[in-house]
């Protein structure tokens, strides 16, 4: 992605409260079913879940900063929780993220806020810091300066999130840097979590990534994995969409994988733009239902927050290349697109699906030992939660983002709930009847007696 207000800067940024530590039977609900499933293999996740995030990239505007009280109701009516990413600019005296900060203080929203203060200089990037033959003496003295005055600015903000310590820092000269950033900043604030953004199968080497990014204790870490896969061929059903959702699965899986074992958590970025490069159409819009399914196969894999990219309309004017032009979640006049309607309503899904899942550990996906169930039906993704007693709870998403299916699944459970709506599901030899929505999901607690 290229869009200039998302500079590859050092940037800070604020962990929900919802999506604090939990450790060991902290925070876990006395009504969870008793284990169904104890695993020989695969063991929980060291943190839970969390309250989910629901963000989205750009809420003000793609270039021109945008924030009349019309865009403000709009952005609390979409349902979200988090904002990131806002433009250079100054309105009346004050800072585009001074105007966001009020709205998040108001509303209830987090936001990450720029690393770097006001007209620092290029060589505040952490690409620069990190290709100079050593890190330069005094390093953590002035990376300390920087997080002192953002602390000194925002820390009274209900809205201030965390620190969002880098974008797409793929080359492995960059490793070092990143790992002293994020220890100086750990050192400074032991409430705060650092986020980072970019693709993980990108990276020169995802296992050192991880280990100069994720630390073994304080407030954990956030890799925020972004990957789009509608093109603008990629046809609305079939073996092709589902091949293109298989790779976005791969990368889902990766990231599930280098999290296994570390005090961290990651999010989402999904695909709700269309994006024309000059003539050719290089992104379409995703359906409603392709929305969705991207944001239920991430919760298969553990993911603890969606985030949508992107929420502005407008066009991006490169040098060398044909203009881009994006349509997000709301247009260029800040109206809504279909796609808000969409997330909207997906929103309303996920913020009840948050607080029976807030509290489990993420065990594994579709395929792995010692899984709830034990006959599944083609076109389906799994994932498993529980307690650290073994698996409670199994997420099923349809992959058929084009119709809705009734699907018969064998279980290994006496008892299923579909844990957000509180209803018993008939269990029948071993099978249960489970309805779905097209690339929608169901959460089934399974109990055994």
């Amino acid at each position: 992605m290229k869009i200039r207000n998302r500079p590859a800067l050092l940037l800070v940024v604020v962990l929900l409260a919802g999506v604090g530590c939990i450790e060991g039977d902290e925070g876990q609900d006395a009504g969870v079913p008793a284990p169904a499933a104890r695993l020989a293999g695969p063991k929980p996740g060291r943190l839970a879940v969390g309250e989910l995030v629901l963000g989205t990239w750009l809420p003000a505007g793609l270039h021109e900063f945008r924030f009349t009280s019309r865009d403000q109701d709009l952005l609390a009516a979409s349902g979200l929780n988090a904002v990131e990413w806002l433009q250079r600019a100054e309105v009346g005296g004050l800072t585009a993220e001074d105007h966001a900060m009020r709205f998040c203080d108001a509303r209830g929203f987090k936001m990450p806020v720029f690393y770097e203060p006001p007209h620092f200089p290029p060589v505040g990037k952490l690409q620069n810091w990190a290709t100079k033959a050593q890190l330069v003496a005094g390093f953590a003295d002035s990376v300390a300066v920087r997080v002192r005055a953002l602390q000194s600015k925002w820390g009274r903000a209900r809205g201030f999130w965390g620190y969002l310590v880098g974008h797409e820092d793929y080359a492995r000269d960059y490793y070092p840097a990143l790992d002293a950033v994020v220890g100086a900043i750990a050192a400074l604030d032991s409430q705060r979590p650092a986020i980072t953004v970019g693709r993980l199968d990108h990276y020169d080497s995802p296992v050192d990534f991880a280990d100069a990014f994720f630390r073994d204790e304080g407030p954990p870490n956030i890799f925020q994995h972004e990957h789009y896969v509608f093109k603008g061929a990629v046809p609305q059903r079939g073996k092709a969409l589902q091949d293109k959702l298989s790779f976005l699965l791969t990368g889902y899986d990766q990231v599930a994988a280098i999290l296994r074992g570390r005090w961290g958590r990651w999010h989402a970025i999904v695909q709700v733009q269309s994006e024309m490069r000059g003539t050719q159409l290089y992104y379409r819009k995703p359906t409603a239902t392709e929305i969705e399914v991207q944001a239920g196969l991430a919760l298969t894999r553990g993911a603890s927050g969606i985030v949508y990219f992107i929420y502005s309309s407008g066009i991006e004017t490169l040098s060398n290349e044909p203009d881009r032009v994006y349509e997000g979640l709301v247009d260029q006049s800040g109206q809504p697109t279909a796609s808000y309607t969409a997330v909207q309503k997906i929103n309303g899904r996920l913020r009840k699906l948050s607080p029976a899942l807030a509290g489990l550990y993420y065990y594994g996906a579709t395929g792995m030992q010692g899984g709830l169930v034990t006959r599944p039906a083609a076109d389906l993704e799994f994932g498993y939660f529980g307690n650290d007693g073994g698996i409670t709870h199994v997420l099923v998403v349809n992959r058929r983002t084009w119709e809705p299916r009734t699907v018969v699944l064998g279980i290994r459970g006496d008892e299923v709930r579909d844990a957000v709506a509180d209803r018993a599901l008939a269990v029948n030899n071993g099978d249960v009847e489970v309805a779905l929505a097209a690339g929608g999901w169901r959460f089934l607690a399974v109990r055994s007696r």
